[in-house]
């Protein structure tokens, strides 16, 4: 979903966005890594439900939905996340 500053909302795929009218994107990235895959499951409550509210650690590719993280997340985290079971085991 994108919103431009005129208000108006439309949807899109991150491949048709122009990345010079977003400086923060990062062109080097591709794009079908932002996406969580069917059926990946809540490492801690089991729902494969909420895909986007879900985090995929950037380790060991398990999903954690951000709500049922202790404490909680609110806000996606920019650049690598590690999850928590990867940061015990020092990964």
């Amino acid at each position: 979903m994108l919103e431009g500053r005129d208000g108006v909302v439309w949807k899109d795929h991150v491949r048709n966005c122009a990345p010079c009218h977003f400086p923060n994107v990062d062109g080097t990235m591709d794009p079908s890594l932002a996406i969580v895959r069917a059926g990946l499951r809540c490492m801690l409550c089991g729902s494969t439900d909420q895909a986007a509210h879900m985090l995929v650690c950037d380790r060991c590719s398990r999903g954690w939905h951000m709500s049922c993280l202790t404490p909680p997340i609110d806000v996606v985290p920019t650049g690598w996340w590690v999850c928590p079971r990867c940061t015990s085991e020092g990964r």
